[in-house]
């Protein structure tokens, strides 16, 4: 996914590396063991565990997602299918 800087996800000054201008999105099956295993870590949560419905041309998708940045400070984005409604 690609997204226009808006400054709302950029987790650093936009210097090179520009690594921190980047975001992966990660679809996966569960959600729930990856936030625990991150809860016993102690890591940062950039963006807690919420429900996003997306526009996409006549209906809105829907996805459970949350963000962390990894050690090299890239910002990922965790997510999980909701489906689709009208």
């Amino acid at each position: 996914m690609l997204c226009q800087r808006n400054g709302r996800w950029e987790t650093g000054s936009m210097t090179d590396p520009l690594g921190q201008g980047i975001m992966f999105q990660l679809t996966v099956d569960n959600l729930i063991p990856i936030l625990d295993k991150l809860e016993r870590m102690n890591w940062p949560i950039h963006t807690p565990l919420r429900d996003v419905w997306r526009s996409v041309g006549d209906r809105d998708v829907g996805q459970r997602e949350f963000f962390v940045q990894d050690p090299d400070g890239y910002l990922l984005m965790l997510n999980l299918g909701l489906g689709e409604r009208f």
